[in-house]
């Protein structure tokens, strides 16, 4: 936005004219962007130019191309950067053609007068309008022109002051400068004040000027009309996504429903399977111990059994040896010498 201009605290709104001008993307804003600044241009009157709220220098530039003598004025420090550097982007002519400078226009002095003085959307941002205007129109020559462009009709921007209408435009004419030409552009006026001129039209009693405000309106009504029912589509459509989304969540509901029942009967089933298997796993805990104790009984018997064994084994070695010793006395030889014949007798 420009800040211009007129007094008080600078804003850090800044408009992006310029980059909406050069943008690749085909906008109807970047449109209407370029046919406000083209009308303007087309309608300057001389060589020598002020753009009052010049912004990022997108119209002096275009006017230095052409020859102007363009002085380009705005309140905000970095808007007049940015226009510098986009001057520096031109060729040799053009930078020589115009020149940019941060200035309040009611505070500042001039040392001269211009042929055609620009306020392009610059006084919806101001307050005091009639000492706003009045000073920009001392500076036309005479025959030159005041060119104004603003947004028309309401357009609550967050910096917007005030909203225009046509008569807001007639009511500024004075016996030095009038109208000399309406433009609408939508939602936008462009409005050309001559100073000198002989007999101010008026306006008011002009049918073409008429047909043209009532053609604006029409649009402008008809532009809203056509929004509102583009809105009501989306109304309508964001309805039906609606009732699809209850629909979708009632059955989410019921779903989730169902699932909490199911998880609370899988719960019960786990404490049943817990249960049994706490008391199979019992079960089966009871007869392994029941196990390991006949293994332990059947155990310590082979045990005894094999203690008694090795008893036995003693005992037997004993009774061998004394047999072997008693059989190898002169006794125990004789008893078998004995013993044999005995035997050999009884056959």
């Amino acid at each position: 936005m420009d800040t211009s201009i007129g007094g008080g605290k600078v804003e850090k709104i800044q408009d992006k004219i310029y980059d909406v001008y050069y943008s690749e993307t085909d906008t109807n804003f970047r449109r209407k962007v370029r046919e406000r600044i083209h009308w303007i241009c087309r309608n300057i009157s001389g060589d020598e130019v002020l753009d009052i709220g010049c912004s990022q220098g997108i119209t002096a530039i275009l006017l230095g191309r052409e020859g102007k003598k363009v002085l380009g004025l705005d309140l905000s420090e970095d808007a007049i950067r940015e226009a510098n550097e986009n001057l520096e982007k031109e060729e040799e002519e053009t930078r020589n053609s115009v020149r940019f400078e941060k200035g309040n226009l009611v505070l500042k002095e001039f040392e001269q007068q211009y042929s055609s003085v620009i306020l392009g959307e610059v006084l919806e941002h101001i307050n005091d309008i009639e000492s706003f205007f009045t000073k920009a129109s001392s500076l036309v020559k005479e025959n030159g022109r005041l060119i104004i462009t603003t947004p028309f009709g309401i357009n609550d921007f967050v910096d917007h002051k005030r909203t225009f209408y046509l008569n807001d435009f007639l009511k500024l004419q004075t016996s030095e400068i009038s109208i000399a030409e309406v433009k609408f552009f939508g939602k936008w006026i462009g409005v050309i004040y001559q100073k000198g001129q002989e007999n101010k039209n008026d306006l008011l009693s002009e049918r073409k000027l008429f047909d043209e405000l009532e053609e604006a309106f029409n649009n402008i009504e008809r532009s809203l009309l056509t929004n509102q029912q583009k809105l009501n589509k989306k109304v309508k459509m964001l309805e039906n996504k609606t009732k699809n989304s209850e629909e979708q969540i009632n059955a989410l509901m019921e779903k989730k429903i169902q699932l909490e029942k199911d998880n609370q009967l899988l719960i019960e089933n786990t404490k049943a399977n817990k249960n049994d298997y706490q008391k199979k796993y019992l079960d089966e805990k009871v007869e392994k111990v029941k196990i390991q104790k006949q293994l332990l009984d059947e155990y310590k018997r082979e045990e005894k059994l094999l203690s008694e064994k090795k008893e036995m084994t003693k005992e037997i070695e004993k009774i061998e040896n004394r047999y072997s010793s008693l059989k190898n006395s002169k006794l125990g030889k004789l008893t078998t010498r004995y013993w044999k014949l005995r035997n050999k007798k009884g056959r």
